[in-house]
């Protein structure tokens, strides 16, 4: 349970943290860059009438300079995730040390397990031992998991309420 939370916690950090670093990054290329920008900016807006010292003028410039930065640094994202595929080797290796991808079910494989294919293996099952003796493991396999995880164990308990329910998906 404690490790459960923790385990929380430092998801949501780490969910944080990309959206904060962007956001940081935009900032320090923006504040560290303005004295190199401004002498090219302010008399390009000087054409148009508009002076450096005009009130806001500054802060425009740093908003137009940051959302060109976060756009780039988003774009370059972008372009990682879809066309360099750069990530690979990690989501394979996430997918080897998740439990979930090896022998535990997740609550939605229980459920479909239980209420899809059992029943189906079942109703269409052979008098020949080695049949029954695989729907029996699949049977043992989706037991273990349910009694081994509490979580799995309530979320499955949960998503069958709701299913029985007129109630709307939790949110």
């Amino acid at each position: 349970m404690v490790k459960r939370f923790f385990m929380t916690q430092l998801w949501r950090i780490q969910q944080s943290y990309t959206l904060l670093s962007l956001i940081l990054w935009g900032i320090v290329i923006v504040t560290t860059s303005f004295p190199i920008i401004s002498p090219i900016w302010f008399p390009f807006l000087a054409r148009f009438g508009i002076s450096a010292t005009t009130p806001g003028a500054v802060a425009v410039t740093l908003v137009l300079m940051f959302f060109l930065v976060f756009g780039s640094l988003y774009s370059f994202g972008f372009v990682y995730d879809r066309y360099l595929r750069l990530w690979r080797e990690q989501l394979d290796v996430s997918v080897e040390k998740n439990p979930y991808a090896r022998e535990k079910l997740s609550p939605k494989e229980v459920m479909m397990w239980r209420h899809i294919f059992l029943p189906a293996l079942r109703g269409t099952a052979s008098a020949d031992a080695k049949t029954r003796a695989e729907n029996e493991f699949v049977e043992r396999w989706v037991a273990k998991s349910v009694a081994a995880d509490s979580n799995i164990r309530e979320a499955v308990e949960e998503a069958e309420g709701w299913i029985r329910s007129d109630a709307p998906a939790a949110k």
